[in-house]
C-alpha cells in the first residue's frame, strides 16, 4: 500500500495536468480572494471588505475543489483499466484494499501539497491584522477533509469506467450535487430543507469552517470518504470476478 501511494503521489507530480490544475487553482483562489466577485459566491474585495478572514478563501477553496479534484482522480483507476495493467498490478502481492487505499493516499498527499501552497494568506492577515486563529484552523481542516473526500468519490467514479473523460463528468456531477444540495431549495425560492442540509458537503463545512469542530460534521465526511473507498474495492472485485467467469 505504501509503494503505491508513494508511487501514485510522484505520479501526480510527473504529469503536467496537475501541474496545470495547481495553477489554475492558485489563480483561481487569488482571484477570487483579492477581488469582488459578484456571482455565485457574492464577496467584496479583500481590501475593501477590512476582515481579517478567510471565509471567503474556503467557500472559493471548496467551489473550486468540484472541479479540479475530479480532474486529478479521474485517471487514478481508469488509466489502469485502459492500459490493461489493472490485473497485472493485482497479480503482484496486493489486494484490491491496498490497491484503492494507496491510490487514494497518494492523491490526499498530493491535495496537502497544494493546500500547503496556499499557507502565504493566513500569513499575510498575520501581517496586517489579528485574525481569530479558530476559524483558520476550522477551515484548513474541513477543506482537507472535504477534499479528501471529493478524491475518493473521483476514484470510485474511476473505477467504473475506462475512459478518463467520463469519469472526470460522473465525478464532477456526484461532487458538485453533494456539495450545492443544500442551495436547491433557495434557488427554487424556497425554505431550507433539513434533508438536504443534512446530506451537503457546504452544510457540513459551514460549521466546521466557523472554528466550531463537531463530531458529526467530521463524521460525516469520514463516512463519505470510507463509503466511497467501499464502494471503489467492491467495483474492483467485482470486475475482477467478471472476467474471471
Amino acid at each position: 500500500m505504501i509503494a503505491i501511494a508513494r508511487r501514485e503521489f510522484f505520479a501526480h507530480f510527473g504529469s503536467p495536468a496537475a501541474w496545470v490544475a495547481i495553477a489554475i487553482f492558485l489563480s483561481l483562489l487569488g482571484v477570487t480572494f483579492f477581488f469582488n466577485m459578484p456571482f455565485f459566491i457574492v464577496k467584496p474585495a479583500f481590501f475593501l471588505a477590512r476582515e481579517a478572514s478567510l471565509r471567503w478563501l474556503f467557500e472559493w477553496m471548496m467551489f473550486l475543489f468540484t472541479i479540479i479534484l475530479p480532474a486529478i482522480s479521474m485517471r487514478l483507476l481508469a488509466e489502469e483499466r485502459k492500459l490493461g495493467t489493472m490485473e497485472i498490478l493485482l497479480t503482484l502481492p496486493v489486494d484490491e484494499f491496498d490497491v484503492v487505499v494507496g491510490k487514494l493516499v497518494g492523491s490526499i498527499g498530493f491535495l496537502l501539497v497544494a493546500l500547503s501552497l496556499t499557507l502565504f494568506y493566513p500569513l499575510m492577515l498575520v501581517i496586517l491584522g489579528q485574525p481569530d486563529p479558530g476559524p483558520i484552523l476550522g477551515g484548513y481542516i474541513g477543506v482537507t477533509l472535504a477534499g479528501a473526500a471529493y478524491l475518493a468519490i473521483g476514484l470510485l467514479a474511476s473505477s467504473w469506467t475506462s475512459s478518463q473523460i467520463t469519469a472526470f463528468i460522473i465525478a464532477i456531477a456526484i461532487c458538485a450535487g453533494m456539495s450545492f444540495a443544500d442551495r436547491i431549495p433557495e434557488a427554487l425560492g424556497l425554505h431550507s430543507l433539513p434533508l438536504l442540509d443534512a446530506f451537503s458537503f457546504g452544510s457540513h463545512f459551514q460549521s466546521i469552517a466557523r472554528g466550531v469542530i463537531d463530531t458529526r460534521d467530521i463524521l460525516y465526511f469520514l463516512g463519505v470518504l470510507f463509503t466511497a473507498v467501499a464502494w471503489t474495492i467492491f467495483s474492483v472485485e467485482s470486475r475482477k470476478w467478471k472476467k474471471g467467469a
